[in-house]
């Protein structure tokens, strides 16, 4: 066969991802946070979002689970604009766990982990065993399940936080959007948290998306890490790949050091003294 009949070689076009932000414009009340941002968000990767308060990480978050409308461009799910959904669709699809949330008063653990559920009810289907299973393993996997009868109200705030990490897993969606986790944890429920949202990654394939401020948290975890500043994104990458000290200075203006994590390989930040907080 000569050159002229040799057939060109196969080219793998990657899918788009299912769940993405185009061009969108988003604010509030005529305040414009974000202006032309673009982001794809990873299939089955563990996504961690890092940037100053105020960024846009939240807003961003609100839009890719169809709580805030983008002024202009679209957020996108399966290549359609997730408006184009019906809200039970989209909770089926995409879980979100908010920076603040308020359980009704003097609601027990267990029935507001099944508000979790209620994507997935209809007239024609009622609770069921699989509903009742969805929520026992949610709040064993949040280590709540002692607290299933205790009023919400009644809580530490690191409880309350992991009742509300299990009512969105017992949603059971395969993309889940997880806006500051680990508020109001200590140290120890954090990293069973973080090691639980990388178990629901890599045993079931789910999409998870987590916004952090611990950044040695956010670079041992994250498959994919989106570093974002006054509303767009500065880098986007494997954080083998984007975090060095000049990109923690651009985000934070924060001086460090960057270090192999002597555990995971992963990028350790060390802050410069104070004397020192620049970048040679």
């Amino acid at each position: 066969m000569n050159e002229e009949n040799a057939a060109a070689p196969t080219v793998e076009i990657a899918p788009a991802a299912r769940l993405r932000a185009e061009r969108v414009r988003l604010g509030y009340r005529g305040r414009i946070i974000s202006n032309e941002l673009s982001v794809d968000i990873p299939d089955g990767k563990v996504t961690v979002i890092i940037g100053p308060n105020a960024c846009g990480k939240s807003t961003l978050l609100r839009a890719l689970a169809r709580l805030l409308t983008p002024e202009e461009g679209a957020v996108l799910l399966d290549g359609k604009p997730i408006t184009s959904y019906r809200a039970k669709e989209v909770a089926r699809q995409v879980g979100l766990l908010p920076q603040t949330s308020t359980a009704p008063d003097g609601i027990r653990v267990a029935d507001l982990v099944a508000r979790g559920r209620y994507p997935h009810q209809s007239l024609l289907r009622q609770w069921s065993q699989a509903d009742a299973e969805a929520v026992a393993d949610a709040m064993a996997a949040t280590g709540v399940t002692e607290l299933s009868a205790r009023p919400v109200d009644q809580l530490s705030g690191g409880q309350r936080q992991r009742v509300w990490v299990a009512m969105v897993l017992a949603q059971d969606t395969p993309i889940v959007l997880l806006d500051e986790p680990t508020t109001y944890l200590d140290i120890a429920h954090q990293i069973q948290l973080l090691d639980l949202c990388r178990r629901l990654n890599r045993e079931s394939g789910r999409t998870v998306v987590a916004v952090l401020h611990d950044l040695n948290h956010a670079f041992r975890y994250a498959d994919h890490l989106i570093a974002m500043r006054d509303g767009r994104v500065v880098a986007a990458g494997a954080p083998k790949e984007v975090v060095t000290a000049e990109l923690v200075h651009e985000v934070f203006s924060l001086g460090c050091r960057i270090i192999d994590d002597p555990e995971t390989g992963a990028p350790l930040v060390i802050p410069l003294a104070e004397n020192a907080a620049r970048v040679s």
